[in-house]
């Protein structure tokens, strides 16, 4: 393999390739300060692009010499790696941990008898490289639910193939060290497959950490785009779809609730915009805690709230909607100087069965009910009734009949 590959070019590959990968992706920090993630493994790789230039030493200094700090200082570029994927899912850092694997070899640099022990140098490299590897894959694919980003599991599979083939190397470096070992680098058929398999790990892996940021931006859009940056609710689009996606599947069951709080111009021209905004988000937070998945709630007009509800009847929807008026009138909004923000809501309520599973003609229908509740003096419900609607406009053909 020493003849078809030569080991210091593939080394200096790696000290080139790690300066301008770790360069990039401290650009891109620089112009992305809200994800720290981006400035660790950006010092990871100006860090692993260091341990291969002490590599490259060897045959000019002790072996030890270039061996130990490089295998100290490409540990600490895994403890970094594996920091900065802790970063990426927005858990705290833990600095201690990311250091260990460097703090293991202090003992083979300031004891003289354990600097001669290749073998071991190789082995304890080997596996701080594994460990750290495997336990970024796991974080990978346990953190899969909460974010599904599609590079997730690839990005899994890199790091567990990589552990697992450094956890191989440690058995083989203990019991066959001259599998492993050579006079010089260039005769150690190990050390030669490991630079190149590290060499192809980095490659894929910035690709991966590239991939991974921008489809977490992609997301954060999508969300952003579906999201009332006020309430914190599904904005109406967002809702429509939803819905549309229950109705489909509902077996004509479901009932929609449309909320319109009273008098809100009222609020906001007596107590100002700030404190009209606060009654939202706190008329939002009644509406948020009180449903569950597979519930839809969501903020469609200015004051105007809608929630839908799949597999109720009417009577249990209207009842819900009574309730949620009263725990907005029990609302206790103070202002600043002591005084109470009144706030009551209205709703109107349809159900799939009396309408039909169409999100454009439950929100008339709902409207319209809600219309009806405004009508009779406010802080009401009201739901849409099939056999009244078709009463009142038999009686209106009757009148104009004579």
């Amino acid at each position: 393999m020493s003849e078809l590959i030569n080991v210091s070019t593939l080394l200096l590959v790696g000290v080139l390739g790690g300066m301008t990968a770790g360069t990039a992706f401290g650009f891109i920090w620089l112009t992305e300060r809200r994800n720290p993630a981006l400035g660790v493994w950006a010092a990871s790789l100006w860090l692993g692009a260091a341990a291969c230039a002490f590599y490259m030493l060897r045959p000019v200094v002790p072996d030890w010499t270039s061996v130990l700090f490089g295998n100290a200082v490409l540990a600490f570029a895994y403890g970094l790696i594996w920091l900065g994927f802790r970063l990426f899912e927005g858990c705290r850092p833990v600095v201690w941990k990311a250091a260990i694997g460097a703090v293991a070899w202090l003992p083979f640099v300031a004891i003289p008898l354990l600097r001669d022990e290749p073998a071991l140098h190789a082995a304890l490299a080997a596996l701080v490289m594994s460990l750290y590897s495997l336990a970024i894959a796991w974080r990978l694919v346990q953190r899969r639910r909460i974010e599904p980003l599609p590079a997730r599991l690839p990005t899994a599979v890199l790091f567990a193939a990589h552990g697992t083939l450094y956890a191989f190397r440690v058995p083989l470096l203990l019991l066959l060290p001259d599998l492993g070992l050579g006079a010089t680098f260039d005769q150690s058929p190990l050390f030669i497959a490991g630079v190149f398999e590290a060499l192809l790990f980095t490659l894929f892996l910035v690709v991966a950490m590239l991939t991974l940021i921008a489809q977490r931006d992609a997301h954060f859009h999508r969300k952003a785009a579906n999201i009332d940056a006020l309430t914190s609710l599904p904005n109406r689009a967002a809702f429509f779809r939803a819905a549309e996606a229950l109705l489909q599947g509902g077996g004509g069951r479901g009932v929609l609730m449309v909320f319109d709080l009273d008098h809100f111009h009222f609020v906001n021209d007596r107590f100002g915009r700030e404190e009209g905004d606060r009654a939202l988000r706190a008329f939002a937070q009644v509406l948020h805690r009180e449903v569950r998945p597979p519930d839809i709630v969501a903020r469609v007009g200015d004051e105007e709230f809608a929630l839908f509800m799949p597999s109720i009847r009417l009577d249990v929807g209207l009842s819900i909607a009574e309730y949620l008026c009263r725990r907005t009138e029990e609302l206790k909004l103070m202002t600043d100087g002591g005084e109470r923000i009144p706030l009551t809501t209205s709703a109107g309520v349809a159900a799939v069965a009396d309408v039909g599973p169409d999100i454009g003609a439950l929100m008339a229908a709902a409207g319209a009910a809600l219309a009806e509740a405004k009508r009779i003096g406010r802080n009401r419900c009201r739901a849409y009734r099939v056999a009244s609607k078709l009463h009142d406009r038999l009686v209106d053909d009757w009148l104009k009949t004579g």
